[in-house]
């Protein structure tokens, strides 16, 4: 089977069963594995709001950020994410992370999803990366597009491929409003993508209702 057949069959497959399959990244099992430690840590400014954070880590947790606005969670993942660093007290990350901003700043509009994820994975075989597009719902052309013109749950698409199938995969997965500007339809794809999803997982949202949907474990 060529190439191009393979990956419109993957692609037709997961419109056909509107479910999205997407594998955690390989990574020591156990719930003692330690992933991250913030110890009374502060961040200038109050943009934790106010107070002094401490937290552990461990395993494979799946965590809701909830709150207001200027609660201070985007910062918090923007501390684990390495973007900022404490005013005071101390913040260890020993996983490969991955930080989803609003943005997705992640991408580069004016390339392609295959292009950037064969450079974060240069040692992948392009085929292979392609069938992972394509079971992420990005068929060829879609692949092969500008992130740019992508619409908002492609680009999120992308970027996950970019953070879960590059060379150093992320064992840490931070979300910022994923499902802001997104469709109904992009809205579920996505809720089924990080369902199906078996790593560490922080996710920051205002949506209630997909957070529940997520499986979360916990919300902080």
């Amino acid at each position: 089977m060529r190439l191009s057949e393979a990956v419109v069959q993957a692609a037709a497959r997961v419109e056909a069963d509107q479910a999205i399959a997407v594998l955690a990244p390989t990574s020591p099992a156990g719930t003692s594995r330690r992933l991250a430690t913030l110890r009374q840590v502060e961040l200038a400014g109050g943009r934790l709001g106010g107070r002094r954070v401490e937290l552990l880590l461990q395993g494979q947790p799946r965590i809701g950020l909830v709150g207001p606005n200027g609660s201070g969670k985007s910062a918090l993942l923007q501390l684990l994410a390495g973007r900022l660093q404490p005013s005071a007290g101390q913040c260890e990350v020993y996983v490969p992370v991955a930080y989803l901003d609003q943005g997705l700043g992640l991408l580069d509009p004016m390339r392609s999803a295959a292009a950037q994820l064969q450079d974060a994975a240069p040692g992948a075989p392009a085929h292979a990366q392609r069938l992972r597009l394509a079971l992420l719902g990005l068929d060829q052309r879609h692949a092969d597009l500008p992130t740019g013109q992508l619409s908002g749950g492609q680009r999120l698409k992308a970027a996950l491929a970019c953070a879960l199938y590059r060379a150093q995969p992320a064992q840490l997965l931070l979300l910022d409003e994923p499902t802001n500007h997104l469709d109904l339809a992009s809205v579920e794809a996505i809720e089924s993508l990080l369902r199906s999803y078996q790593g560490a997982l922080i996710v920051a949202s205002h949506d209630a209702a997909f957070l529940q949907r997520l499986g979360l474990q916990q919300r902080l």
